[in-house]
């Protein structure tokens, strides 16, 4: 019988997480999971859209789904583009270069990305407004008043 590689309990061959620690034995390959194989993988349909999380948290979010291409983000006048390529490709980018669990997993964890993607893309452009009251707006309007 094999153990579970976390706590090194014994265990049958037959179940998939271990009943003790709950860590993970088996990760198979399905044929609609080919996730982490690279430009081997195919991409399911339910993966691929815009990503928030690849868009707006750029080189973090590359890091975390091991999409190494994201840190050209870190190039000066490039970003920008960059991160509208990575909002389009990025969800591909990332089923292809990281092992997921299943679709579920894979949405699941992207969901959370997308969810801190918009949240820092709305505030940028709250700053962003507020930036041009406080530099545009509010001394034009001191300079009409007196």
């Amino acid at each position: 019988m094999p153990f579970c590689p976390k706590c090194g309990k014994e265990v049958s061959e037959d179940i998939t997480f271990c009943p003790e620690c709950g860590q993970r034995l088996k990760v198979e390959v399905t044929p609609e999971n080919t996730s982490g194989q690279g430009e081997l993988a195919t991409v399911p349909e339910e993966v691929k859209g815009w990503s928030w999380g690849a868009f707006a948290l750029t080189w973090i979010w590359g890091i975390f789904n091991s999409v190494w291409i994201a840190l050209l983000c870190l190039i000066p006048f490039f970003s920008l583009v960059w991160a509208i390529v990575l909002g389009i490709k990025g969800n591909e980018w990332a089923w292809r270069n990281k092992k997921w669990d299943s679709i579920e997993h894979f949405k699941s964890t992207q969901r959370g990305w997308n969810i801190a993607g918009i949240v820092l893309f709305a505030i940028s452009i709250v700053a962003g407004v507020v930036a041009i009251i406080v530099a545009v707006v509010i001394p034009l309007a001191l300079y009409c008043s007196t």
